[in-house]
């Protein structure tokens, strides 16, 4: 009996000192940022005040924001503290134009090149990216769990288009594999689907969620990196766009558009979409319509700054650059209605290419929106309106739950810009990361930190 009740002590002995070691163990995490000056995501002046991270959430501004025993601690210098960067239309696994991707890509090259840029889009500022079509789903993992350096990933998973649409990137000479009862390699390698009626849109949405996608991305007319798919033409016809909307809200997310012009605008607009991207050729009723339906619109505008010719690395033929001079040449007319019914506007790049340097487009887009919009009013789209924006995605399909992204508050993410100068004067700042952002922090953890 004895050497039983000394067995149990033992025991218990144990344990205590093993729950008291957890305890140990899960102590915060926690690092104090003092002397900067804060902008908000949303306010038009900077604010003074530390700022208190637990973990990987902010636990307190201001007054509160008090460095306890083992806290690290930054000195900001006097610089600026500002909500991560987020990009409203990225394309992480698109590494060519859409004639390579028939034939040159294969997975260790998507994945290898995807993991690499994802990385440099976190040293450009961007702690967060909502994709927009593409096999990402498998990459947003990967950095969640540590494998692999980038931003969280809001994933559209494979986009959704209609036999002959935007993401129909077939040859002339290839097959219609839905016709010959195989499958379609480039839905194998989920870039996109191709789906045609109502019970086809249905399954492939639902399909597309159970991969784990956030939302849902539809070409809902016509592009101008494809040949086969003229630029005024409407795709998808109402019922099945209204279809595939309805399968994303019964999940509690959403549907994003590709779409230029005001006739395939106001058919998504009026069948559910609430994200219009791209957008070019709109008129002022469907801007009117875009207003009234609370919608996003995410314009690519540092493609402005370009020829056609300079782009043709994703506009490779003669027919392509036609299509691009047009959207280049609607650009000033879209922002003008966009700001005369006061929509919002979300930051998109929508870049990608064969190299790096075509990504880096992505910091081009502050130059170009800079020509349209006051500095505030751009870091506002490129925090708190994009965080709006993937918010939509809804509890169920949003992988981030803890808090909300995009603005410095207490409870918000931990995902923190210190850049040199005050980017409410000159929004330029943030268009070289290299040389004006000195730290980079995700999640409550540092990935640079230059000061």
């Amino acid at each position: 009996m004895k050497k039983l009740l000394a067995g149990i002590l033992a025991t218990c002995l144990i344990a205590g000192m093993a729950e008291a070691q957890d305890m140990k163990q899960e102590a915060p995490k926690l690092t104090l940022i003092t002397n900067v000056k804060i902008f908000d995501g949303e306010s038009e002046t900077l604010k003074d005040g530390p700022v208190l991270i637990e973990n990987n959430l902010i636990k307190a501004i201001g007054a509160g924001a008090k460095a306890p025993d083992g806290a690290t601690v930054i000195d900001g210098g006097g610089r600026t503290l500002m909500p991560g960067l987020i990009e409203a239309h990225a394309h992480l696994s698109l590494h060519g134009n859409l004639f390579q991707m028939r034939n040159d890509f294969n997975w260790m090259y998507i994945g290898a090149k995807s993991g690499a840029e994802a990385g440099r889009m976190l040293m450009r500022g961007f702690t967060t990216a909502r994709d927009a079509a593409g096999p990402v789903i498998g990459l947003r993992k990967a950095i969640d769990a540590g494998h692999v350096k980038g931003p969280r990933i809001y994933a559209a998973g494979p986009g959704l288009s209609q036999t002959g649409g935007h993401f129909d990137i077939r040859g002339l000479s290839e097959p219609n594999y839905y016709f010959l009862g195989v499958a379609d390699p480039k839905q194998w390698m989920e870039f996109a689907y191709l789906a045609d009626g109502v019970p086809e849109v249905q399954k492939a949405t639902r399909e597309i969620f159970r991969k784990g996608a956030s939302h849902i991305k539809i070409m809902a007319g016509g592009g101008v990196a494809t040949v086969y798919d003229p630029l005024d033409g409407l795709q998808f016809t109402p019922e099945e766009i209204r279809a595939i909307v309805v399968e994303a809200e019964k999940v509690g997310s959403y549907v994003m558009a590709h779409i230029y012009t005001p006739d395939a605008i106001t058919i998504a607009l009026n069948a559910g979409v609430r994200s219009i991207d791209h957008g070019m050729l709109i008129d002022d009723k469907a801007m009117k319509l875009l207003k009234k339906k609370d919608a996003f619109l995410v314009p690519s505008l540092a493609i402005g700054l370009f020829t056609p010719e300079e782009l043709s690395f994703a506009w490779p033929t003669k027919e392509t650059r036609e299509k691009g001079a047009r959207i280049i040449a609607g650009m000033k007319n879209e922002v003008a209605l966009a700001k005369k019914y006061k929509v919002k506007i979300g930051f998109g790049t929508d870049a990608f290419g064969p190299s790096r340097n075509e990504f880096a487009i992505q910091s081009l887009e502050f130059k170009a929106r800079a020509a349209y919009f006051k500095p505030v009013e751009i870091l506002r789209q490129v925090t708190s309106i994009n965080a709006a924006l993937v918010a939509m995605s809804g509890p169920m399909m949003n992988p981030y739950k803890d808090g909300p992204l995009g603005v410095i508050k207490e409870g918000a993410y931990a995902d923190i810009l210190i850049v040199d100068g005050n980017p409410l004067e000159d929004i330029l700042l943030l268009g070289e990361p290299d040389k004006n952002i000195r730290v980079i922090m995700k999640d409550g953890e540092i990935y640079k930190n230059t000061l």
